[in-house]
């Protein structure tokens, strides 16, 4: 796993729940280290240890956290590079959603080694899209649905989200079905909304 995905768990875990979980989910994981370098790569298992015993500490399943680890991505300025590069495909939120085909490849031309899926949106109405998503390594597809959620009150959009998820031959493909009810809504606060 991209040392940046692990850098990201890490900065999620201190800042959300406190040092002191973060340090007691390194120990439990037996990891060697409290920090993770951006720059260098970990093995899978690392991260899935990392998961499951932060899971277990808080009482959270892998989904929910993953979830929640999107959402910090984009509301938190511990990763907003990653913000600035999904925020560069529009002024609202269905123009950002259609510029999700090309994530991938600024994606890769900044960070050649990141596991970034794939995407491909179908634009049905323009108030209703289709998201297909292909993650290398299984099971992370709701860290996407948890960016979604977060953008959609950047942009000051209420929208409404569904997630299912297919599994596929080598990995799994994440759909995600999305309705906008109204977009740029300037004098509404948390707007977007989920259903599983």
């Amino acid at each position: 796993m991209h040392g940046m995905i692990n850098r990201g768990l890490q900065c999620y875990i201190r800042d959300i729940h406190g040092v002191d979980v973060w340090e007691e989910t390194c120990e439990r994981a037996k990891l060697p280290f409290y920090n993770f370098e951006s720059m260098l790569s970990y093995e899978d298992e690392t991260t899935e240890d990392l998961l499951n015993h932060f899971g277990m500490l808080v009482n959270r399943s892998r989904d929910e956290i993953l979830e929640d680890f999107g959402t910090y991505v984009v509301s938190e300025n511990a990763l907003s590079t990653v913000r600035r590069l999904l925020k560069f495909g529009g002024e609202t939120y269905g123009e950002f959603l259609q510029s999700l085909d090309f994530v991938y490849a600024r994606a890769k031309m900044a960070a050649p080694d990141l596991d970034v899926p794939s995407m491909e949106i179908k634009c049905h109405a323009p108030d209703k899209y289709t998201l297909y998503t292909r993650f290398q390594k299984r099971g992370f597809g709701t860290t996407l649905l948890g960016l979604l959620r977060s953008l959609a009150d950047d942009y000051n959009t209420l929208v409404s989200i569904t997630h299912t998820r297919r599994a596929l031959r080598h990995l799994d493909e994440d759909i995600f079905t999305i309705v906008i009810h109204h977009d740029n809504l300037k004098e509404c606060g948390k707007l977007a909304l989920v259903t599983h």
